[in-house]
């Protein structure tokens, strides 16, 4: 009977602490410079992924070489 107690007692005990850890983390996590500076953060990978893939995708032999011929269509 009384380890019985003991063990509902810790898992409560556990269970109470937990969930204030967990509303302090979340409470540190939502305040406003901690979230500007994650959106930050995720802006910067986006774009850094955005190039990295546009530079993967790019080769130096598809871009087209600088021409010095002038155009020989007349506008009138």
């Amino acid at each position: 009977m009384l380890e019985i107690l003991i063990t509902l007692i810790l898992k409560k005990s556990i269970e109470v602490i937990l969930m204030l850890l967990l509303k302090k983390i979340w409470a540190w996590l939502l305040r406003d410079e901690s979230f500007q500076c994650l959106n930050h953060f995720l802006k910067m990978q986006i774009l850094i992924l955005y190039l990295d893939w546009i530079l993967l995708k790019t080769s130096l032999k598809s871009l087209p070489e600088p021409t010095k011929e002038k155009d020989s269509h007349t506008y009138s």
